[in-house]
């Protein structure tokens, strides 16, 4: 029977295998497949020169095979070979000329004269032209960076026409505009949809409008050399206007109706739900636009500007119907409003009564009650 023979790489073995391989080194063949495969390697490398030269076992190294001596050859042998090979013999005799090795200083003269009876060769001649070739490998192992401009410009992306990026400028600009467009509007709405805010705003008009009406303006021209050219104007009060008493007495007539009755009674008065008196913890809202509206409305009807315009000429500078108009509009705003908020702030109110209440426990049937009677003596 022919001697069992393994050959192959170790990984490729399957763990029966392996098991007939470790059975045959007389080691352990329990554990997994990986457990056998590192056991196997590792007995084989510290036995090396044991199962190397083994033919049962030879085939497991693969190729590695033993280096070996090269054979000494004769002297004649290796004389030939600087001859048959002149390269080989130039390049020895370049080899002093490394500047990074030294030659003793004995032996210069012998290597300059050398080197000025050196023998010119054909094969000489050509070896400097064959040596400045570079080699492919050298040439593939070049970096990217000593590759030519054009091959780089190549790999760029090609630009994007003018007509097509001024479009797209365009769409992202119409979106941006319509964006902050929207929620400018939102802003504005949210802001004129107050009924305090439009009670304020009103006020301002009526009195900007009454400063325009009551100061005698004058103005500061910017005029450029020429009179036909355009010039700038810039208006200013006058600062006497400010020390007179009628222009204190219109404005003063003017704010107790507009400003200083509604926010007494806006202040005092209000009927929101969160402000009741039954809510135990009442919400306090600094201002009733609507009460402020209301009494708004009944001071310009009844404030006797009529009396005050005969002592007083051009106390009424917005009018009767203007100011009526005004404080109407106002009420309006503001009853829209509160008939829109009354259902939530009727909820709330009642959401905060019933967690302001305490609990009351009721005794269960299953509770003795003690009962004491006190009878007179």
């Amino acid at each position: 029977m022919a001697p069992i023979s393994f050959s192959g790489t170790i990984p490729s073995k399957k763990k029966a295998d392996l098991q007939a391989i470790a059975v045959a080194l007389d080691i352990s063949d329990s554990g997994t497949r990986e457990d056998l495969q590192g056991r196997i390697k590792r007995h084989l490398e510290q036995h090396q020169s044991k199962y190397e030269d083994d033919p049962t076992f030879s085939g497991l190294y693969g190729k590695r095979k033993k280096s070996a001596q090269p054979p000494i050859g004769s002297p004649d042998e290796r004389e030939e070979k600087p001859q048959k090979s002149p390269q080989n013999t130039r390049s020895r005799r370049i080899v002093p000329l490394d500047p990074r090795e030294t030659t003793p200083v004995d032996d210069m003269r012998n290597v300059s004269m050398m080197l000025k009876n050196l023998p010119i060769s054909p094969d000489a001649e050509s070896t400097p032209t064959t040596s400045t070739r570079p080699s492919p490998q050298k040439e593939q192992r070049k970096p990217e960076s000593a590759l030519p401009v054009a091959s780089v410009q190549k790999t760029r992306p090609a630009s994007k026409p003018i007509a097509e990026v001024a479009r797209e400028s365009l769409a992202k600009l119409q979106v941006s505009v319509q964006k902050h467009t929207r929620t400018t509007l939102l802003t504005t709405r949210a802001v004129l949809s107050d009924s305090t805010n439009i009670w304020f705003i009103t006020a301002l008009l009526e009195l900007f409008y009454i400063l325009y009406m009551i100061i005698p303006w004058q103005t500061f021209e910017l005029a450029p050399g020429s009179p036909s050219q355009f010039y700038l104007a810039i208006p200013y009060p006058p600062a006497r206007t400010f020390l007179q008493p009628p222009f204190w007495t219109v404005l003063i007539h003017w704010s107790i109706p507009t400003i200083l009755i509604p926010l007494i009674f806006g202040l005092l008065v209000s009927f929101h739900p969160a402000n009741s008196t039954s809510a135990r913890t009442p919400r306090v809202i600094a201002l009733d636009p609507l009460s402020a509206s209301i009494v708004r409305l009944a001071a310009h009807v009844a404030y006797p500007f009529r009396a005050l315009n005969a002592s007083l000429q051009g106390v009424d500078v917005i009018g009767q119907k203007w100011r009526l108009l005004t404080a109407s509009v106002v009420v309006a705003f503001a009853f829209a409003e509160a008939i829109f908020n009354a259902p939530g702030a009727f909820a709330e109110s009642r959401v905060r009564l019933r967690a302001a209440t305490p609990r009351r426990t009721v005794p269960s049937e299953d509770t003795p009650v003690s009962i004491t009677v006190t009878g007179e003596s």
